[in-house]
């Protein structure tokens, strides 16, 4: 596909920059903080000074603190920018990922607007259903410490194999280049730069040059399934190949086995009749409803697992837990919003994971 240009012209669009502006500023906790009370009093006036900044290529990031978190076990170190900075990379950003989509794979599915887990476990269960014989043997595998290890001159080539634009390719670096090493955990640019990465250096090698039929990517985490473990030994090979190429590794986790057994990801045990719950989640749900005494709070508990279990067939299990039946969730009588904070629409952040 030929380079795009003109990009920053769609980027410093008052729509583009008014929507970041309010994207950033959703939710009553940020509307209410310090940062967020001078930014609202300010709004006009902030839009015009990032528009300018942008438009001329001048705009840098001002720092950033640190924040440890746990997320599936594993503690992440997540890079936080002050909000104003925050409005201008999802301004940049929010154009830079719509000309990105159409370059990706059908399934692949983090971080891109309408897809996602249950979009990319939808597409999974369909191919089982659909050839059953082609997909009797499934290849999972997780590339080791993805975004501490990713190169920042591969993610660089990438994005100049797309954009001409220099003064969006000078933004971008900065970006890219934000830490020493690798690409930020915390920065909305860096899931762009890691699925363009992946997209061009192993989601398009598998499928056009290999020819996978059944391939799958959520972030860093992949699945192949095929009709002999032959054949999935060989793109096994093929994927280790790419990620060398580009100095990264595939944990040693990897595994070819029968799709019988079920297949472990996006949180849940993926079989050719049926899904269900991933073993973890079921447990820490079942203790959190255990130790947690408030009506409220178990209210909360309750959603949350109800958005889980209402993709996969798990009525009974939902009825054991909390003893009530599976129904609507406007009757659950609790808001809600994900905890990675993209929507952020009035209501308690409630995690069972």
């Amino acid at each position: 596909m030929r380079r795009e240009g003109y990009i920053i012209e769609e980027i410093i669009e008052y729509s583009n920059m008014s929507e970041a502006f309010d994207s950033v500023l959703r939710g009553t906790d940020r509307k209410r903080s310090r940062q967020g009370r001078f930014l609202l009093a300010h709004r006009e006036k902030i839009i015009t000074e990032l528009t300018a900044s942008i438009a001329d290529g001048s705009f840098r990031l001002g720092g950033y603190h640190e924040r440890e978190i746990e997320e599936y076990a594993k503690k992440r170190i997540l890079q936080i920018l002050s909000m104003k900075d925050r409005i201008a990379v999802f301004a940049i950003m929010n154009v830079v990922d719509r000309h990105l989509q159409k370059r990706y794979i059908r399934t692949t599915g983090a971080s891109i607007k309408r897809r996602g887990t249950h979009d990319l476990m939808n597409c999974i269960r369909t191919d089982l259903q659909k050839n059953p014989e082609g997909t009797l043997y499934a290849y999972k595998f997780d590339i080791r410490r993805f975004y501490d290890n990713a190169r920042q001159d591969f993610v660089m080539w990438c994005f100049r194999r797309v954009f001409k634009d220099k003064r969006l390719l000078v933004l971008l670096e900065r970006f890219v280049k934000l830490l020493p090493e690798g690409i930020s955990f915390g920065l909305r640019s860096s899931q762009g730069a890691g699925n363009l990465l992946l997209s061009v250096f192993l989601d398009h090698y598998l499928k056009d040059k290999y020819g996978v039929r059944y391939y799958y990517r959520y972030c860093d985490d992949g699945l192949v399934l095929g009709k002999t473990k032959a054949e999935l030994w060989k793109i096994r090979d093929a994927v280790h190949g790419q990620m060398g190429k580009i100095d990264l590794e595939i944990k040693p986790n990897e595994r070819v086995f029968p799709v019988e057994e079920g297949i472990d990801f996006l949180g849940y045990v993926i079989r050719p009749d049926y899904v269900r719950l991933r073993k973890r989640i079921k447990q820490k749900f079942a203790r959190k409803m255990h130790e947690v005494k408030s009506r409220k709070r178990r209210r909360e508990l309750i959603a949350s697992f109800y958005g889980m279990t209402k993709h996969a067939d798990c009525n009974k299990l939902f009825k054991k837990l909390t003893g009530k039946e599976m129904r609507s969730f406007k009757d659950l009588n609790v808001a809600y919003k994900p905890e990675d904070g993209k929507k952020r629409s009035p209501g308690v952040v409630v995690s069972i994971r």
